[in-house]
């Protein structure tokens, strides 16, 4: 077992409130009213992260395809990135976050497509339910779905998805969704962006009859993942919490797992800057403290592909950006306020 990257102490807000905000956030955010954010004074890191051939642009042109898949939920409008050059790339689906659409996170699937990955955003057929049933049930279906593009010899990226190489990825409630599928789907790589509190146990929790830890019935779940399973969060994250997300990778026993803690940044910095989720969220956020959206989606963007390039391409020249010398530094300087992972 490797040992720790000791954390900066975590500036983080007491557990009770973090879930209070987070089950009003969940089951009233469709009415935009009822939920202040818990005021979060940060301190901004001193430096700017330099770029890295991580987090810039990789090496190819990315393409975009638009399509559609159904399962007993309804239809899931759907888009593929994927490199413009022939090849065979390792596949990965992405969920939104509660009310969000695959819109929101073009950053996400430009981003990985051009190091090399086909990527599949999907948006739930009914965005404003806080259950991770449409979410878990979508990843299922985008793979089948990119099985059947794989094989189709009208499609444009017919033979060019690895199928044996399958990562998932969400963000807020599509990365409690993520946590879910992982615990029966056969994934080789998980990453979860500041996922938050399924609202369908808190809305369990709300009405039992005998007192449920809502910590503990998710930690159940989560202590199942055998996948190689990545947490980011986020200092001024007032949606989910930086402490709920710590706990989401403290309830994990994967052999191989990583917290990421970006020192500034809040929970809608995950989305794309000129998004509904950006513009709205900011009601329910606290204020991040970084000087601009891409210093906080720059660090993002090193870490998650860096853990696919590690877990999906077994590529081991990138252990020094997540477990050495690199993420050290990035720990040294403030870039990010925790940094722990553990490997067999």
């Amino acid at each position: 077992m490797n040992p720790i990257i000791k954390s900066n102490a975590l500036k983080l807000f007491p557990l009770r409130k973090s879930l209070l905000l987070t089950a009003c956030c969940l089951l009233l955010l469709p009415l935009m009213q009822g939920c202040s954010p818990i005021n979060k004074t940060g301190t901004p890191p001193a430096v700017t992260p330099e770029p890295t051939v991580l987090d810039e642009p990789g090496e190819f042109e990315v393409n975009e395809l638009d399509g559609r898949m159904q399962n007993d939920f309804g239809t899931y409008n759907t888009t593929l990135y994927y490199p413009a050059s022939p090849g065979t790339y390792p596949a990965i689906a992405f969920s939104p976050g509660l009310g969000a659409v695959k819109g929101y996170y073009r950053w996400v699937g430009n981003h990985l497509a051009s190091h090399g990955y086909t990527v599949l955003l999907f948006t739930v057929p009914v965005p404003l339910t806080a259950s991770t049933a449409q979410h878990q049930a979508g990843f299922v279906s985008a793979f089948e779905w990119l099985e059947a593009e794989n094989g189709n010899p009208d499609s444009p990226v017919y033979g060019q998805i690895d199928l044996n190489q399958r990562g998932i990825m969400g963000h807020s409630l599509g990365g409690a969704a993520a946590s879910r599928a992982a615990q029966s789907m056969d994934i080789d790589a998980v990453v979860a962006l500041a996922p938050g509190a399924p609202g369908d146990l808190v809305q369990t929790i709300r009405t039992a009859t005998t007192p449920i830890d809502l910590k503990d019935t998710i930690a159940a779940g989560l202590a199942t993942i055998t996948a190689p399973t990545q947490i980011q969060a986020a200092t001024q994250d007032c949606i989910t919490g930086d402490l709920w997300d710590a706990a989401y990778y403290q309830a994990l026993t994967t052999e191989s797992r990583q917290f990421v803690l970006i020192n500034g940044g809040n929970h809608v910095s995950f989305n794309d800057a000129g998004s509904l989720a950006n513009t709205a969220g900011q009601a329910f956020d606290c204020k991040a403290v970084v000087d601009t959206r891409e210093h906080h989606q720059r660090l993002s963007r090193r870490y998650f592909t860096a853990w696919f390039d590690y877990f999906l391409k077994n590529d081991a020249a990138v252990a020094p950006y997540i477990f050495g010398s690199l993420a050290e530094q990035d720990l040294a300087s403030g870039l990010v306020s925790a940094l722990e992972f553990e490997l067999p």
